[in-house]
């Protein structure tokens, strides 16, 4: 008679994936990755065969496991500056800038219709010359300002990165700034702090990797891999009409060193408290 299955083990799969990422021969403490839309667990396996040639049609007799490929995939669509620095095998450093008043800063080869950099950003109070004693002062305004020779655009956050948007049509300008000038700039910075990640500082990032489930139906799990490596996949929409995700893939690592009798990772099912 066939054994009814037992509908308590059909699984519908949620849970949190942790990362303790090793940076120096240093584990940094298993964080918290975020919400993870997917996270998959895979085997590739190759086979050794072995076929008798005694007589007759060839024929398998043997077939031995001869490598073993563990591995993973997970999606995460918390965009925060740690994720995204596991996504571009970057660092993170974070970075102050002082305020400062800023006298006659050189814009070397201003181009008509192009917005230039400063050295600084969050900048202010901008006055832009012919030299530094300008005997020119030009004028600042949207570009519908037939007066005005360039533009600094809160819209596109010109003033928060530190650039300047230099008019292609100054036809109706009293002065006029030319292709490739010398510009002269007056400006105020503010005091600020951001986060910088120095993309692709690191070759690759190792760690150990835990996913503890949390299934609303089915049995529960918890996967300690005790080394993987970690590689982006997949295309990050910076635009898009979607949530935007993040997506990696692991190769599992041997760690015979630390973990002989099961080198690879555990699977904890059915704990059950003693106390």
């Amino acid at each position: 008679m066939a054994k009814s299955p037992n509908t308590d083990n059909y699984t519908l799969g949620k849970g949190v994936v942790y990362f303790n990422q090793l940076v120096s021969d240093e584990y940094t403490g298993e964080r918290d990755l975020g919400n993870a839309p997917a996270f998959t667990f895979n085997i590739a396996l190759e086979k050794l065969e072995h076929y008798s040639s005694r007589g007759g049609l060839k024929a398998k007799d043997k077939e031995i496991i001869s490598q073993i490929t563990p591995g993973l995939s997970f999606t995460l669509d918390e965009v925060n500056k740690e994720n995204f620095a596991l996504l571009t095998l970057g660092t993170i450093t974070a970075t102050t800038q002082a305020g400062a008043t800023i006298t006659d800063e050189e814009i070397k080869d201003a181009h008509l219709g192009m917005r230039m950099l400063t050295s600084k950003r969050a900048i202010s109070a901008v006055i832009i010359g012919d030299d530094a004693t300008p005997t020119i002062t030009y004028v600042a305004g949207p570009a519908s300002n037939p007066l005005a020779n360039y533009e600094i655009s809160t819209t596109l956050k010109d003033a928060v990165i530190g650039r300047i948007l230099i008019h292609e049509d100054q036809s109706g300008c009293v002065a006029k700034i030319t292709e490739g000038q010398t510009l002269f700039v007056d400006y105020t910075s503010g005091a600020i702090a951001y986060d910088k990640i120095s993309a692709f500082a690191n070759t690759q990032v190792e760690g150990f990797l835990r996913f503890v489930s949390d299934n609303p139906a089915g049995l529960q799990q918890e996967l300690q891999v005790w080394r993987v490596s970690l590689t982006p996949s997949g295309d990050t929409a910076l635009i898009g009409d979607d949530w935007s995700t993040l997506g990696f893939t692991g190769e599992i690592l041997k760690d015979e060193t630390n973990h002989a009798s099961s080198p690879y990772a555990d699977i904890i099912m059915n704990q059950v408290s003693t106390a």
